[in-house]
């Protein structure tokens, strides 16, 4: 059974927005000769470029399998732009579909790890649980850190903890509930976090509401990762806006993947790489 007509046209625009914006993307891609910056240099060489394969990829892709292949069913409450694209906010999918449609890909997974380890990150926030895969890759480049994710969907939150418990990983809490109501317990509980990853509601305006949410408890050392920044128009003009923000002193256009830093030693520069 295909999408209903009018998720099919908003499919079909997205789909043609982001060609789009690859294709610019594709064109302002820096080469490593152009990387002048010691720090993105290092970030090019030890994180973008780094080819090895850690034993906790193959452990945590385990997981993706399993998931690709789970035939049962739940019922799923979406708050976010997903909602749009794949039909109402509520109804029964299989897990294997929702599998399919919302885990980060394995690079992004592998990335995500290498960055974590490579900040030493003690503190990580989460918007987007979904299954549990990125929080996975993410304890496992930092098996003491603290972990607190936010998934909006009961019943996800529900597998991700499962998948949690059965990787042994007791470093990870989910909150769950809309970003709305649960940021604010979150940064309670975690006032300073080293590493912020948004893979939550693609749209422009709760995205900036809440990275300004989330900008007084971040300081010079901190990372902040946005997923899907090339996902619609809308995303593309919040990542705009927040790599402006004068506190963002670098910002890293991944294509699927955008990256800030906010060290005061570092010049203000924008930089367009591939991985």
């Amino acid at each position: 059974m295909g999408l209903p007509r009018p998720c099919f046209f908003i499919f079909m625009h997205s789909l043609k927005n982001s060609f789009s914006a690859y294709i610019r993307f594709r064109c302002s891609v820096q080469s490593k000769f152009s990387l002048h910056s010691p720090f993105i240099y290092k970030f090019w060489a030890g994180i973008l470029k780094d080819k090895t394969q850690y034993p906790a990829f193959t452990k945590t892709e385990g997981f993706r399998k399993e998931l690709l292949n789970d035939k049962s069913t739940i019922n799923r409450l979406d708050f976010g732009a997903g909602s749009n694209e794949y039909g109402p906010g509520t109804g029964t999918i299989k897990v294997k579909n929702l599998a399919r449609r919302s885990l980060i890909s394995a690079a992004e997974g592998r990335f995500l790890y290498k960055l974590v380890k490579e900040q030493k990150a003690v503190s990580i926030l989460e918007f987007g649980t979904s299954l549990g895969l990125s929080a996975l890759y993410m304890a496992e480049a930092a098996p003491d850190a603290r972990i607190i994710t936010m998934e909006g969907c009961p019943e996800t939150a529900a597998l991700a903890r499962r998948a949690f418990d059965k990787s042994g990983k007791k470093n990870i809490t989910v909150l769950t509930g809309a970003f709305d109501v649960k940021l604010r317990e979150a940064l309670g509980l975690m006032p300073k976090p080293d590493l912020v990853f948004f893979d939550g509601n693609h749209r422009k305006g709760p995205t900036l509401k809440y990275w300004e949410e989330c900008k007084p408890h971040l300081n010079a050392s901190s990372v902040v990762v946005f997923d899907d920044i090339h996902w619609s128009g809308e995303m593309e003009e919040a990542w705009k806006f927040i790599i402006a923000e004068p506190e963002v002193r670098v910002s890293i256009d991944l294509f699927h993947l955008g990256v800030v830093y906010f060290r005061e030693e570092l010049s203000k520069e924008d930089f367009v790489l591939r991985f």
